[in-house]
């Protein structure tokens, strides 16, 4: 039996499918709890999030399981991926695991490096445990998988650097204090990316914040939820003079703060510097105000060019962490190739013991206790050193999929072995 993965990502598919194809929870456990009864499947796993859905089976015909997953998401989503075949991709033998390991090293990811979908990718393999829908060969794969995705971020920098803009605001707050914990902090505007930036403030130790915006119950709302004090914009002077970092992201058409007003603030913070990360589009702070002594002014471009060197560093230690998933495929693909002995070394082994102790009942009787006893040592020690050559074999044969398949057949039918069909549900 091999793996089959059927899915979509961000580079495939837009969003507007991507979206009919997200399963929550509850309805993946529905699915492959569904998958396992109908037995078409060996094992299953479905992977879901917002950029992408991977369905992976085990199965032994790749036709009828393509078949069988294809159809499956079309009743339970109404998505054709058949006659939308741009859409998805279609992965046998060992490229699935090949795959899962890069999606689990954030090599797949639309953010090189992110670390969600590690998390993603953990639950997933929980939800197809609970479903029962984990056997083997997924276990393997996936523990494989959560292993390759630790060490990827532990032993290179692929997750290293701010790579959006509002991380890099916050990290470049961070290079320019060594602690922000006790740093005053100003937030002007409660949309999206002065939210996130707000947010990636408080991960890095940020105590003091205040939040200025032209509605109060909405700066109100947001203080709540982060900690920290509302305020309004008629009071924006006063709390420029307060703050040692600003961040700005409103949605103002003309600048809020003039480089004449700036100057004014300046003279009433006796010397204090002022780092102001102005990431609104138009621009909240008149870009003369970085002419002002002691004003340290960033724009969006400046947090751009951060990203974008960030970004540049992770893609350098791709190598990195696709020598680590080469290394762990290498052992997967042994692993898998080991199975097909192990069978044939039990049943072996079995076959000849029986034989052993059907003779020693046989002749037993001619002998002493004592002389028994040693004629068992004899007969274990004999049996042990026939079949360790042959079994020595037959793990080399296992390395050599065609061919070595074909010479384990062949002890089978030599010692009239019935050949085991591999259970998909057996635990390691």
């Amino acid at each position: 039996m091999d793996l089959i993965v059927i899915g979509v990502n961000h580079r495939t598919a837009p969003i507007d499918v991507r979206e009919q194809l997200v399963f929550t929870d509850d309805e993946v456990l529905k699915v492959l709890t569904k998958v396992r009864e109908q037995q078409t499947l060996a094992e299953a796993m479905l992977l879901s999030t917002c950029n992408r859905t991977e369905f992976y089976g085990l199965s032994n015909n790749h036709s009828a399981a393509k078949k069988y997953i294809l159809n499956f998401l079309n009743k339970e989503k109404h998505v054709d991926l058949v006659n939308h075949d741009n859409y998805s991709y279609i992965l046998t033998k060992h490229e699935p695991v090949r795959h899962l390991l890069k999606v689990a090293a954030g090599l797949d990811s639309l953010v090189l490096g992110e670390s969600q979908i590690l998390g993603q990718v953990r639950r997933s393999y929980e939800l197809s445990k609970e479903s029962d829908a984990c056997g083997v060969i997924l276990n393997r794969v996936l523990q494989s998988a959560i292993s390759v995705g630790k060490r990827v971020r532990t032993e290179t920098d692929i997750g290293a650097g701010a790579v959006s803009v509002s991380s890099a605001a916050a990290e470049l707050a961070g290079k320019i204090f060594a602690d922000l914990s006790t740093q005053k902090v100003l937030l002007i505007g409660v949309g999206e990316m002065g939210t996130l930036t707000a947010k990636h403030m408080i991960e890095r130790g940020v105590s003091f914040l205040k939040i200025a915006n032209r509605t109060f119950s909405k700066a109100e709302n947001l203080a709540k939820t982060l900690s920290g004090s509302p305020t309004t914009l008629d009071r924006l002077q006063e709390t420029l003079i307060w703050a040692d970092i600003v961040i700005s992201c409103t949605g103002a058409t003309q600048p809020i703060v003039t480089k004449e007003m700036m100057l004014s603030i300046m003279k009433k913070r006796s010397g204090r510097a002022i780092y102001i990360i102005d990431i609104a589009v138009p621009r909240d702070f008149d870009a003369r105000i970085g002419e002002l002594d002691g004003a340290f002014l960033h724009d969006i471009d400046d947090m751009k060019m951060l990203v974008d060197r960030n970004l540049d560093g992770r893609r350098t230690e791709i190598p990195k962490a696709e020598i680590i998933i080469e290394k762990e495929l290498e052992e997967y693909t042994a692993w898998r190739r080991s199975l097909v002995a192990m069978p044939l070394i039990k049943k072996l082994r079995e076959h000849v013991e029986n034989i052993r102790l059907q003779e020693i009942e046989r002749h037993g009787k001619r002998f002493c206790d004592r002389d028994r006893e040693q004629i068992e040592l004899l007969t274990e020690s004999l049996v042990k050193k026939i079949l360790h050559p042959i079994m020595g074999q037959a793990r080399q044969w296992s390395d050599d999929e065609e061919i070595g398949t074909l010479r384990i057949d062949s002890l089978y039918e030599a010692f009239n072995l019935e050949r085991p069909e591999v259970s998909a549900k057996k635990k390691p």
